[in-house]
């Protein structure tokens, strides 16, 4: 499978969950290739009068995705690794090409902001992640 259908698969499953994923070519070199407003049920506590209560609000997360084939991304993996929530070079970094330096380099700066932001192939991938940040 290509890369764009990858894409389109995770694509299909957020905007089915009522979330919103934009692909395309961005304008600013790194920027991930999908761009998504991730759907959450978030509990919340909320002030009523004298009492607090728990109340279920629903939030869209911000997430971008760096969206490999599931065979390119055990190639990055082999030159990275994650660690404390970002993306570590390995020593050895032959098996990245050019422009994964500063997509890797742009998610662990997207996640430094606050923001949520990975690699993946597939999106049992993503939902884990999102769900490890929550």
């Amino acid at each position: 499978m290509t890369e764009q259908g990858y894409q389109s698969k995770i694509i299909k499953r957020i905007e089915a969950m009522g979330g919103i994923a934009i692909n395309g070519n961005f304008t600013k070199a790194g920027t991930a290739d999908l761009v998504c407003g991730y759907p959450v049920e978030l509990e919340e506590l909320v002030r009523r009068g004298e009492f607090s209560v728990f109340e279920t609000t629903h939030r869209l997360l911000h997430l971008h995705i760096e969206v490999k084939t599931e065979k390119d991304y055990h190639r990055v993996f082999r030159s990275i690794q994650e660690i404390e929530g970002r993306y570590v070079f390995n020593e050895d970094t032959k098996s990245l090409k050019k422009h994964e330096y500063l997509q890797i380099t742009k998610l662990n700066k997207l996640r430094d902001l606050g923001g949520l932001g990975l690699i993946a192939w597939n999106f049992e991938q993503v939902e884990e992640y999102v769900n490890e940040q929550k």
